[in-house]
């Protein structure tokens, strides 16, 4: 797989830091100023180039051509969309992703077909989460949807209870189940068990429904303090 990192500051190190792990991934790095790549740390194992993701004759050095996958996160909105659009359109590139700073401008990267990551939206509802009196620990909140992957740590009520007779059509569906130090993918007939934590896709009208069959919200955090 050969994938290229338009942005070397510290959230494109630790991507290509990453990405670079895997011995089946060949990675390049692309920033305007070669000092930036000193925030890559010694575990990364790609390459590096000096220049302008938005070039197209750099980016052919980059790899371009037989890239599977392209990935914005410069300081610059603008210089993302066109590297990704850049790659998309003239290069068919099959994966591309663009880093987004001012929310204000999601419904045109919507419009546009671009796949994104705002970082300020995202850190912001992961910090109104926390002070939110009914809300579980909250891995993903999709944009303009009620739905949120979140954290149910299973309590008395939901001891055996079949996946199935937890799930709520419409409402809430269980991803995966950690059970101690073991992470699973259930089956429907699976028995939960108390203690268990559940990581499920769920909108909030389905918070009542569950409340005796999971600890309340911030429960374990409190107890952790007294």
């Amino acid at each position: 797989m050969h994938i290229i990192i338009g942005g070397c500051g510290q959230l494109g190190a630790e991507i290509a830091e990453q990405l670079s792990s895997d011995a089946d991934t060949d990675v390049v790095v692309i920033d305007l100023d070669h000092r930036s790549f000193d925030t890559l740390g010694s575990a990364f194992n790609g390459e590096t180039l000096i220049g302008d993701a938005t070039d197209r004759d750099v980016l052919e050095q980059a790899g371009i051509r037989r890239a599977d996958g392209l990935l914005a996160v410069t300081r610059s909105d603008n210089a993302n969309l066109m590297a990704v659009e850049i790659a998309t359109h003239l290069y068919q590139v099959p994966r591309t992703i663009a880093r987004l700073f001012n929310p204000g401008r999601e419904e045109v990267y919507r419009k546009l077909g671009v796949r994104y990551v705002s970082s300020t939206v995202m850190l912001a509802k992961l910090f109104l989460n926390e002070f939110q009196e009914e809300s579980y620990p909250l891995h993903v909140h999709f944009t303009d949807s009620e739905v949120s992957m979140v954290d149910l740590e299973i309590d008395t009520g939901g001891h055996a209870l079949t996946v199935e007779e937890f799930e709520i059509d419409g409402q809430l569906r269980i991803a995966a189940v950690r059970r101690g130090t073991r992470v699973f993918i259930p089956d429907r007939t699976d028995r939960l068990e108390r203690d268990d934590i559940v990581t499920a896709a769920m909108k909030p009208q389905a918070t009542r429904q569950i409340a005796s069959l999971v600890r309340e919200p911030f429960a374990h955090g409190r107890a952790q303090e007294g």
